[in-house]
């Protein structure tokens, strides 16, 4: 249980629009009471000392990687529920209080991604929850040349059970993938999969697209007015035209997330839209996909909120490696993993940021052996995660945790 009263002294607290320098946060029965530039007299409080960075808690708006911790090789394949907890103990590793899990539903992308299955997984994230050191959102995205997973979409929509609501196209020639070659590239290993079996992938998807267009169509907006109904946040998924934002304006978007080309990109901007890309992206300076590189996008001030993707470790490294480039200050650039995707979610109220009245979701971070690192993670004021390194002087870490060379090999 979180103490009703607690005060972290010390270190760079990094609120919505400054950083305080050696200041103190105070927190009261798991909310934010104050933050202060100087350090309160003592009270009989429970009183950490910290130092590094204190910032608020990452909100990822986007993660896919429930796929990969379920199956981390194409023939293994772990315990859903296992899973869930295992995972859940390594956001909190990385400093995110707030995940937003990927489904998606579509019976042609491989296991894990057809309707029973992802509805499982859906099902399980909400029964383990409860019990959960993070809290566990669940985002559907939806294929929509495969209206096969309407039914199964509609149904978690009336339960309740999601916070957004994606549409996808992944059919060849426009989006991510501009030509079958690109589409192959992916999806061969992806799936593991020959290339005669990914080219007829590709094929059916094409032939959807142009001989059922009224019943997608049809199909995505039903969707989409089911989920305005219940007030779940609707995006559009790899824009990569002008086009591709006025379709998801009509159908009620409110997000882009990972426009490809800076087409999208502008277009997505000038209509209002919440822009969503990858951390990952940014911090590798490309994108995977040979698309939009979130650096540049960056720089052209196009980019609202960054999320993990498929690499939950990329939310702490790119938000200070943006500061690093000169790019944006420190409180810029987490606002990008916590303020604004909070503002996304519409939970901005209630989480995102180091203010007065908000839930004590906090993150301290350090440099251990010259890698800046999570060190302890809060959520509603109470400790989820703390990794246990040594505070002796980095030069003797560094040299008890690497021995020299002759001194490895002889033990």
């Amino acid at each position: 249980m979180a103490p009703s009263r607690l005060v972290l002294r010390g270190g760079d607290i990094v609120a919505p629009n400054r950083t305080i320098t050696g200041g103190a946060l105070v927190i009261e029965d798991g909310r934010i009471a104050e933050t202060l530039q100087t350090v309160p007299p003592l009270n009989g409080e429970e009183v950490r000392w910290v130092s590094g960075l204190v910032v608020p808690g990452f909100i990822d708006l986007h993660s896919d990687a429930l796929e990969k911790e379920i199956r981390p090789r194409p023939n293994a394949t772990m315990p859903v529920d296992l899973a869930i907890m295992e995972f859940d103990r390594k956001l909190a590793g990385h400093g995110i209080v707030t995940v937003v899990h990927g489904l998606s539903f579509t019976e042609t992308e491989g296991d894990f991604r057809a309707h029973a299955d992802s509805a499982r997984i859906a099902a399980l994230v909400r029964e383990r929850r409860p019990g959960c050191l993070v809290r566990h959102l669940l985002h559907a995205r939806y294929e929509i040349t495969d209206v096969g997973a309407a039914p199964t979409v509609h149904g978690l929509l009336a339960s309740g059970a999601l916070c957004m609501l994606s549409f996808m196209d992944h059919a060849p020639g426009g989006r991510q993938f501009k030509t079958v070659a690109d589409f192959a590239r992916y999806y061969g290993p992806t799936l593991g999969r020959s290339a005669e079996a990914v080219h007829r992938l590709a094929e059916e998807k094409h032939r959807r697209k142009r001989e059922e267009a009224a019943r997608l169509e049809a199909a995505a907006a039903d969707l989409a007015r089911a989920a305005a109904l219940r007030g779940v946040v609707i995006a559009s998924h790899d824009d990569g035209s002008a086009d591709d934002v006025a379709w998801a304006k009509r159908l009620g978007a409110t997000l882009s997330e990972f426009p490809v080309s800076l087409e999208a990109l502008t277009a997505a901007r000038e209509s209002g839209l919440h822009i969503m890309m990858g951390a990952p992206n940014a911090l590798r300076g490309r994108s995977t996909s040979g698309n939009l590189s979130a650096l540049e996008a960056l720089e052209r001030g196009g980019v609202d909120s960054l999320c993990s993707d498929y690499y939950p470790a990329s939310l702490l490294h790119a938000a200070l490696d943006l500061d690093a480039r000169g790019l944006l200050t420190l409180p810029e650039a987490f606002k990008l993993v916590s303020l604004h995707p909070a503002r996304a979610l519409g939970i901005d109220d209630e989480t995102g940021s180091l203010e007065a009245g908000k839930a004590a979701d906090v993150v301290i971070v350090e440099r251990r052996q010259s890698i800046p690192v999570v060190t302890r993670t809060f959520r509603d004021g109470r400790e989820i995660f703390v990794a246990g390194y040594s505070h002796a002087p980095e030069v003797a870490a560094t040299a008890a945790l690497c021995p020299a060379p002759q001194e490895f090999i002889s033990a």
